[in-house]
């Protein structure tokens, strides 16, 4: 990265509304004649998007309103190499799978803050509210070597929602299966400072999501809050704040009769601080993140339901220096502790994380050369060393070709470790991390005015762990698999006919090394088609999406899932300067599909929405 480029990144994030560690910043304007956006989660600094040698997606405010999306999940289903299983609809389990890897080797983060629970090891996209998000980035592929934990397929980093001083926004929507949504969102000013407040809620009766048990509806609640500012205290030094609390009911059906509902409570909580002076720039943030999660229902009380709470406490401190006009460094330090709280008694129930990275970027005339390498020491597990290394060429304006080869890891869950043991199963306390090996050949070009991207990688994973009975039936995790995954992805994007127009072909070849069987809930081919255009007042958008075969678990083999393609679209028209109305329509044609064997995909949904900005 050029030094000037770099000076006016650090300048874009020290001024912008929110710097938080791993902070996000809005699309700067870096000259007279270009709006340059800057990104974070790639190398947690701030770098120019076109800079990045590695495949980066950017959902912003502007993408959410208009999407047809109404959940977290259904958003990243729309980004090419992300895949989506989904227990129904929204409001129920979802899981994703970047490239192929398996749910839990995406690492996801709120401002700078893992949030996966330490007992399942995976993220509950469901409790996840989009009207507290500003933007997303989502990297694809291994980032371990500065992110850490399960950063195997990627990062998906979520942005909580800022206003100026002044600004106000209001949305109210209602439709079909009793849907309910509002959400108010105003910026106060406080000297050169500023702070955000968010409150939403959202509910529907649902559907029944599941084919073979409990003939009901399933619905769901959702009650978000959030505070978020930030208070320059001089030309150098700027403080933020952010509170965030999310709660929330969901309905589901239970084959065994068992508990069918669940309630969940988060809190997320950080404090962080930036500093630039010139060519140095470091930020520093400590932050928690608390989740508790109850399953009742079926005759059983939620007071006397069974509750998971873990407790996440993170600090971090990074410091980047321009070295030279050429060369840039950065290094960093990451603290975790993890903390569990249940009904039963796990053996161990607290552990701690130290880490340490550093990343050089050289970038001179049309090459890049970037590198990142990363110690983890985790309480009672192996400690793990990942590394990245990039090498990029600039062929051609707006052209760029890399290379990327790097490792990655997850470390076992408590559940994996300390399973309290139940007679039927519990967790095997000697476990090792999974482990992988990836490498990328990117390519990113504009010709004949139309925007591609081609990426080909391989990644390899080791020590996959799988619950399996023992000679008494009782399940236990065990370092067994390997899996070897290789894939295409191919993204055009151009204006035609006064039209934008965009096209994602994914191909996916994710299977068992020994077994040579694919990964279940993975769909070999995959495509989509996006249409789009705004004019003065109206704005319309409308995307076939095509999913194919994939694998299913069903004991004591497998069952494949057939192929399906959904049609979604929106409209949004601007009545005065600040009403506007929108329609958003999920699964136009109430085609019937399942991504999780026996669970029902979302029927056609209509959601009428009225905002007003000011």
């Amino acid at each position: 990265m050029k030094k000037t480029l770099l000076a006016l990144s650090i300048a874009s994030t020290f001024t912008s509304e929110m710097a938080f560690a791993d902070d996000s910043q809005k699309t700067a304007e870096i000259n007279s004649n270009a709006i340059e956006t800057i990104v974070v989660t790639a190398n947690r600094t701030p770098q120019n998007q076109t800079d990045i040698l590695t495949s980066l997606t950017v959902i912003s405010r502007a993408d959410i309103d208009l999407s047809s999306a109404s959940s977290v999940a259904e958003l990243l289903n729309d980004v090419n190499g992300l895949q989506i299983s989904l227990n129904g609809g929204a409001g129920q389990t979802a899981s994703l799978f970047s490239r192929g890897t398996n749910s839990g080797h995406t690492l996801v983060v709120i401002d700078g803050q893992r949030i996966s629970s330490a007992t399942l090891g995976q993220v509950a996209f469901a409790d996840l509210a989009t009207e507290q998000i500003d933007r997303i980035e989502i990297i694809k592929g291994p980032r371990a070597a500065l992110w850490g934990s399960d950063a195997i397929g990627g990062v998906i980093q979520l942005f909580t929602r800022q206003l100026q001083s002044g600004e106000i926004a209001l949305d109210l929507g209602f439709g079909n299966q009793n849907q309910q949504q509002a959400s108010v969102s105003t910026g106060i000013g406080h000297g050169n400072g500023s702070t955000t407040f968010t409150a939403s809620t959202k509910s529907s009766d649902g559907y029944d999501v599941y084919d073979l048990a409990e003939e009901d509806k399933d619905g769901f609640e959702r009650q978000n809050l959030s505070l978020v500012g930030q208070q320059e205290l001089n030309q150098h030094w700027q403080v933020n704040w952010l509170a965030k609390y999310n709660q929330g009911k969901s309905e589901y059906d239970n084959a065994f009769k068992g508990a069918n509902e669940s309630s969940f409570d988060t809190l997320q909580w950080q404090l962080s601080a930036a500093q630039n002076e010139g060519d140095w720039y470091q930020q520093v943030f400590i932050g928690q993140q608390n989740n508790k999660s109850t399953t009742f229902g079926n005759g059983v009380s939620e007071a006397d339901g069974s509750f998971f709470e873990t407790k996440r406490l993170q600090g971090s401190w990074i410091g980047s220096y321009q070295l030279t006009d050429e060369l840039t460094s950065s290094l960093g330090i990451d603290l975790i502790n993890e903390e569990v709280d249940t009904k039963t008694t796990y053996v161990i129930e607290k552990r701690n994380i130290q880490s340490v990275f550093t990343r050089l970027a050289y970038d001179i005339y049309d090459f890049i050369l970037d590198g990142s390498l990363r110690y983890d020491d985790i309480d009672h597990i192996n400690s793990e060393i990942t590394y990245n290394l990039s090498a990029g060429f600039r062929f051609a304006e707006n052209s760029l070709v890399s290379l990327n080869i790097g490792t990655g890891f997850k470390a076992p869950s408590f559940n994996d470790l300390y399973y309290p043991n139940d007679g039927w199963s519990y967790g095997t306390p000697n476990l090792n991390a999974e482990t992988s090996d990836s490498i990328e050949l990117l390519v990113t070009t504009t010709f004949a005015d139309i925007d591609a991207e081609l990426s080909l990688y391989n990644t390899d994973i080791d020590n996959l762990i799988e619950w399996l009975p023992d000679e008494n039936f009782a399940y236990h995790p065990v370092n067994v698999n390997q899996a070897e995954i290789n894939g295409v992805e191919l993204s055009l994007s151009t204006e035609l006919f006064g039209l934008a127009h965009q096209l994602q072909l994914n191909y996916l070849d994710a299977k068992d090394k020994k077994s040579d069987k694919p990964l279940i809930r993975r769909a070999k081919q995959s495509a989509s088609y996006q249409i789009s255009q705004s004019w003065e007042k109206l704005s319309l958008l409308a995307s076939v999406n095509y999913q194919g075969e994939r694998e299913d678990s069903l004991w004591p083999s497998t069952v494949t899932l057939p192929s399906h393609t959904v049609v979604n679209a929106s409209a949004a028209y601007q009545v005065s300067q600040a009403w506007t109305v929108a329609l958003k329509v999920n699964n136009l044609f109430d085609r019937d599909y399942v991504t999780n064997n026996h669970y029902v995909g979302q029927p056609a949904q209509y959601l009428l929405t009225v905002s007003y900005r000011r």
